[in-house]
């Protein structure tokens, strides 16, 4: 079993289980926001990076 380093929490992109505790959003919504593109992020192979900061400015701004 391959054992994950710990996410740095000030990094700007985020897997999503990571942005997940760090947003408090749900997975599930920041799983499909990343499939319609409503959510910013970058796609690595299978893996989403969320852009923590621009969601949370998305998110303040209301957009």
């Amino acid at each position: 079993m391959k054992k994950r380093l710990q996410a740095n929490p000030d990094a700007p992109f985020q897997r999503i289980p990571d942005a997940c505790r760090i947003t408090g959003l749900s997975m599930f919504f920041l799983r499909n926001g990343c499939k319609n593109g409503t959510v910013p992020h970058v796609k690595s192979g299978t893996t989403y990076m969320v852009n923590v900061p621009a969601l949370l400015e998305k998110l303040k701004d209301g957009r």
